[in-house]
């Protein structure tokens, strides 16, 4: 009985993986998990996991349009704008996602040839706003006062439409007339307002007046008032132009290095000499003179006085 036990005891435990979950037993769970994440607003966690469901799934139109929405909720328009270049199989053509991703991305022009010819509320929206952004308010303008029409003045929509339409509207009043204001009195023609170009501009003439005036200017500014060139640098002292002049070889010397100095210096210490010896001070004979008894002698003689 002992020995059984222990055989079971020494030997290893196996281990045996679990074999991998079914796709159809992860989806739900994914799909539960993708609701939680939007409705709570976990807007990156809900893309990674439209991206599992769509690895599972390549033909879910739900992870395909839930992820289109969180790409354009998250301003992600260069990412929204590449999943719709690779839609899933029997996908609707989402045009106006599209134009709206361009619009978005400045490609105004992009944008309004696909919507050209469409109709729909949301459409009138996006063609107005490009409309606006091109320059053309003229017909922004009309967009927005057949939307502002169709809507009644307790909808938030109102509010909006009327923003726009004034912002608009206040553009191509400027456009037309307001502008006008600005200019001379007497004058209604912008063009004419433009200062005429010189003569010759356009072969090159225009070049070679201003190489003329500069090459003419250029002398007359290098001159001083008596007709000599400006000087860049000063003479050095003593020195006259155009003679050569003798500078001291030791002038990068430091001053106690030179000659003259050391030579002045000798002299003026020569002069304080006494008894007339002549020897500066530290010379070999003053050393020798100093040392005509030991300072051990000098204090054993000063010990011994009374």
């Amino acid at each position: 009985m002992s020995s059984s036990k222990t055989a079971t005891a020494g030997s290893k435990r196996t281990f045996t993986p679990r074999p991998p979950r079914s796709v159809e037993e992860r989806l739900p769970k994914l799909y539960r998990a993708l609701t939680d994440q939007v409705d709570d607003g976990y807007y990156a966690n809900a893309i990674k996991t439209c991206k599992k469901i769509l690895s599972l799934d390549p033909a879910s139109q739900a992870a395909y349009q839930t992820l289109l929405f969180l790409h354009l909720q998250t301003d992600d328009y260069p990412a929204a704008l590449s999943l719709l270049d690779t839609p899933p199989k029997d996908a609707e053509a989402l045009e106006f996602e599209r134009a709206y991703c361009l619009y978005r991305l400045h490609r105004e022009k992009e944008a309004l040839e696909l919507i050209t010819g469409k109709e729909g509320r949301k459409v009138n929206h996006l063609e107005a706003q490009i409309r606006y952004r091109l320059g053309d308010y003229q017909r922004a303008q009309e967009i927005y006062d057949d939307l502002l029409a169709d809507v009644g003045s307790s909808s938030p929509e109102h509010s909006d439409i009327l923003t726009n339409l004034n912002a608009t509207a206040s553009h191509q009043t400027f456009a037309t007339s307001t502008y006008r204001s600005h200019l001379p009195s007497g004058s209604n023609d912008v063009e004419s307002n433009v200062p005429s170009l010189p003569t010759g501009w356009s072969t090159g003439g225009l070049a070679k007046v201003v190489e003329k005036k500069t090459a003419a200017a250029k002398p007359s500014a290098e001159k001083k008032a008596g007709g000599e060139k400006k000087r860049k640098h000063k003479l050095p002292k003593g020195a006259v132009e155009g003679k050569n002049i003798n500078q001291d070889p030791e002038r990068w010397l430091p001053l106690k290095q030179r000659v003259s100095y050391i030579a002045a210096q000798n002299k003026k210490k020569g002069g304080k000499e006494s008894m007339g010896t002549g020897f500066t001070q530290g010379s070999t004979a003053q050393v020798g003179h100093n040392s005509g008894g030991s300072g051990a002698g000098n204090k054993g003689k000063k010990g011994k006085r009374k």
